[in-house]
Order: structure tokens, then sequence, then C-alpha cells
């Protein structure tokens, strides 16, 4: 009876109408922080872990929240990720970023509740990034970078011989491309810094001929070190604004309608400096406008916790 009743949890989840497929919830988008954005000294290695929580617990209809009831009744994850970079010159790093899913659960409304789950390694991603401009008399720089995504692997999850659900596939197994920008502009005497992130990440389809949809996230970041004589150590507090704009999904020829959208999130952030080398992060996404193509399950309240530390390995 229990076989029977996960198989046709996951087929209807699967092969039902638009009301009950759900959005994959918000991506982990690029860790904020100048430190963390510019390309590295010669023979510099940065290392950046971070842990991020997400969930999903309300439909929308386009704009629209929508009170009827689903099979799927929320869904969240837990994520691990990090990211290597390596200064082979003063002007290009090579980057690695991979991550994992601790989980990436669905959880549904029947009775008795279920829940499936997909775990694993998502994809890696090696880049090349290059400064492009840098003008340290105005404080203004600019880098680009570009890569490869290769997933860990190009077979689905199952779970008792049945294959996951897209949305719980810790990785689509597809290859794909990723573009990223970084503008920096500093203000030495306010203390203050501005910059502008972009990043675009396109994939091909996958075995199943599934094609997850172009995703662009763009980020505008005001930081401010903070200077207070009751305040002890070295304190930076940031404030996101992000736009993240989805296509919709293709399987075979056909476009998926409950798929793709635009959001719009707040991220307030705290920085903290252990010793002028480990930096501490803790943010939280506030999503502050959701719109979707079709029926989905909306991005609810996420939080990120990072940490980073960048080592010299020889002269410069």
């Amino acid at each position: 009876m229990w076989n029977k009743t996960y198989i046709l949890i996951i087929f209807l989840s699967v092969t039902c109408n638009a009301k009950i497929n759900s959005q994959c919830l918000s991506s982990v988008n690029p860790v904020g922080g100048t430190e963390n954005l510019l390309v590295l000294e010669k023979k510099s290695l940065r290392i950046i872990t971070f842990y991020k929580y997400g969930e999903g617990k309300h439909y929308y209809e386009k704009a629209k929240r929508s009170d009827s009831a689903y099979l799927i009744n929320k869904a969240n994850y837990n994520y691990l990720s990090g990211i290597i970079g390596y200064g082979l010159s003063n002007k290009i790093t090579l980057e690695a970023e991979f991550g994992y899913y601790i989980n990436k659960s669905q959880h549904y409304s029947t009775q008795p509740e279920y829940t499936l789950t997909g775990r694993g390694f998502t994809n890696l991603i090696a880049s090349v990034k290059y400064n492009l401009y840098t003008n340290h008399r105005k404080r203004i720089y600019y880098s680009v970078a570009a890569g490869v995504k290769i997933p860990f692997s190009r077979e689905p999850k199952e779970v008792n011989n049945v294959e996951l659900p897209v949305e719980v596939q810790p990785t689509i197994g597809a290859y794909g491309l990723v573009v990223n920008s970084y503008f920096v502009k500093e203000n030495s005497e306010k203390a203050l810094r501005f910059f502008v992130t972009n990043r675009i990440e396109a994939n091909l389809s996958n075995k199943n001929d599934y094609q997850l949809g172009t995703t662009i996230f763009t980020s505008f970041y005001i930081s401010k070190h903070l200077m207070f004589q009751w305040l002890k150590g070295d304190w930076t507090t940031i404030l996101q604004v992000r736009n993240e704009i989805r296509t919709r999904d293709q399987i075979s020829d056909r476009l998926k309608e409950s798929s793709g959208g635009y959001l719009f999130f707040v991220a307030p952030q705290i920085n903290y400096v252990i010793k002028e080398k480990w930096y501490i992060s803790a943010m939280v996404d506030i999503p502050v406008y959701q719109y979707f193509n079709g029926t989905q399950l909306g991005t609810g309240i996420g939080a990120t916790l990072s940490l980073s530390r960048t080592f010299s390995m020889g002269a410069k």
C-alpha cells in the first residue's frame, strides 16, 4: 500500500494540471561584499563557503496569492556551497563554484502527510574572471566572468526505484553557461560602497529532453562601514535589492505553462571581519514582489550564512 501511495504522489506531481506544479525556490545568489566580487591579486587563493535555507508555503496565480488547496503543501531546502578562486594574474582570476543539497523537499497535503526529498551535489561551475576596468583615483572597478556549468550527475535521482520530480532533483543533469559582471564604486570619505552584479544562467536540455529556462539575476548593493565608538570590531552593513527573471522551462518542443516569472527581493546583510582575515556574513532574503506564469508555489523568506578568507600563495 505504501509503495502504491508513493508512486501515485509522484505521478500526480508530474502529470497533473498546472495548479500542482511548483516553481523551483529562489537560487542562491552571488555572495555580497566587494572582497568576494572583484578579481584577486596574483597568486592569491580565496575560499568562500555558505549555507542557505529557503522555503515556499503559498501559491500564486500570476501576482495574486491563491488560497486554494493544492497537492503540494509546502517546499523547503537546505543548501551548502563553496567558491574557490585563484589569482592567475592581477587581471585574471580562475574560479570553481559547487554546491550540495542537504535536502530539497516537497511536503504533500495527503492523509497521512508525505514528503519527497532529493539530496546530493548540484553542478560545478568553472569560470574565468577578468578585470576589465580599474580607476583607483575615482575608485571604480569593473570585472566580468564567464564559465560553463557541468552537472555532477546526468542521471536523475530515484527513491525506491521511482524517479523523483524535477522540483526535488539536486541537479537537472544538464550542461549550461554562466556569465557574470561586477561593478563597484567606493566613497572612502563616507565609508560607502555601491556595487551592481549581473548573472545570467542558460541551460541545455538534459537526457529527458527537459530544459530549464534562462535565469537573469540583477542585484544592486549599498554597503556602509560602521564606525561607532561603542561598536568594537570591523562591521559592515549591506542592503541588497535583487531582481530575478526566469523564462519558461521547456519539455521537448513544448513550453511548460506553469514555469518562469519575475521576483524582487530586499536582502539586508551584516558582515564582520575577524583579525582582518575571516569575513563572516549573515543575510535574509525578503520577497517583496512575485509574478509567476500560470500557478506556482511562491518563494518565502530565506536566510544565508557565509564565511570567506583570502590567502597569499606567494610573491605578488
